[in-house]
Order: C-alpha cells, then structure tokens, then sequence
C-alpha cells in the first residue's frame, strides 16, 4: 500500500469531516513543533496551559491577550516511532498507543481551535473525553483498512477499548487530574459502546451533536443511552 498524505493531515480531514468540525485550519503542519521547536518555544514564551499525554506529547496554549496562540509539540522519537510502523499500514501492540497518542494531541489542536473560532468555552474533562472517542473511532478506522472490511468484530472493538480504557492506569498525584482521566476513560467508553450500536447515519448524527455539546450536556446524554 502506498502512503501518499502526511498521516496528520489526513487525519484532520477525517476528524473534521466525522464532527462537520469548522476549524478554520489550512496548514496543519506550521502548528507543529519537534524537539527543537519544543525547547525554543519554552525559552522564548511563557506557557499558560499545557495539555499533556503519556507519551509526552502535548498540546501547548498562549493566551497573548487578544490572540490565543496554539501548537501541538510531538517528539522526535514518537514519529520516528510512527514512521516506522504508519497505522495506515496496520495496528497492533507496538504502534497502538503510539497512534492514540497522536490523534489525542490532534484531536484537542483541532477542537480548541473551533471554540475559540465561537467563542466558546471548554473544559479540560471536556477535551479529554471528546480525544477518548476520537481516538476509538480512528483506531476503528485503521483496523478496518487492515482487514479490508467496513464491519469489525466484537475481538476488534474489545482490542481496541483494552489499549485506550481497560489497560490505563492513571499514576498521577494531583487527585483532581486523575480523576479528571479516569472519568474521560469512563464516560469514554461508555459512549463508544453506545454508537457501536447505531446505523451508519445515527451514529455520525449522534457524534455531531455529542461533539457539539458542553461537557455535563455530554455526561447527561451519555447516561440518558443507558436507560
């Protein structure tokens, strides 16, 4: 198979279309920073908020008044890691959480980007849980080109909530941050078996709504599939 797109813009395009998002982004690529850019960003600028994964990839965020500056660092060795096993190509154990690790940072770039475009508030729940389902349905998608069939099975699904809820551990001291993950990995799953049992055209209009939602209308929808 050949890789003809850079793996995050076609990912933006997915993310995009799947939610309808309205980002306003046509370059991707200059909100981008590696090691170097990383360590030259800190030096120079003060950092208000830091979103941060596992992998020690993280989105970084600037409020200069008026303007709210955002990037999205990954490190050298994590697409390194990803060129050399391209999820386009297959997942399995060795490029999983790589892959989920690189769509979370995307996937909180590109929402912060559409609140801020509405002026529209979030949470950092919010954010987290919104990368949880992201994250699940990219995987999905990935397996999919694997098997070269739209319908995955039960094995699949259950793989791929092992690797993003099951197998987490959530060492944090602060108990406010950790409980913050550990509700995202919930409501997270909870909610992707909710749309795993919707038609095609349910499921995409459900996502649309639910990515539209503030983060407590999201909680409440997603007890309200459970009645």
């Amino acid at each position: 198979m050949r890789i003809r797109h850079p793996l995050i813009k076609e990912l933006q395009r997915k993310i995009e279309k799947t939610y309808a998002l309205d980002t306003g982004i046509t370059n991707i690529e200059q909100y981008i920073v590696g090691d170097r850019g990383y360590n030259e960003f800190y030096a120079k600028e003060k950092i208000r908020t830091v979103v941060n994964s596992h992998s020690g990839a993280r989105v970084l965020i600037r409020d200069t008044g008026d303007t709210l500056k955002v990037s999205i660092y990954y490190p050298d060795a994590l697409i390194r890691k990803l060129e050399d096993n391209d999820p386009r190509l297959g997942i399995y154990d060795e490029n999983i959480d790589l892959c989920a690790s690189f769509v979370e940072e995307l996937d909180h770039f590109l929402f912060i980007a559409r609140n801020y475009k509405l002026n529209r508030p979030f949470s950092l729940l919010e954010l987290e849980l919104q990368a949880n389902v992201t994250k699940y349905l990219v995987l999905k998608y990935f397996i999919a080109l694997q098997n070269k069939s739209l319908k995955l099975s039960k094995f699949d699904k259950e793989y791929i909530r092992y690797h993003l809820f099951y197998k987490r551990k959530y060492d944090i001291e602060d108990i406010s941050e950790r409980r913050r993950y550990a509700d995202a990995g919930k409501f997270g799953m909870m909610y992707t078996r909710h749309i795993d049992l919707l038609s095609h055209e349910d499921r995409l209009r459900d996502l649309r709504q639910f990515s539209r939602m503030t983060c407590p209308s999201k909680i409440r929808h997603i007890h309200s599939t459970r009645n």
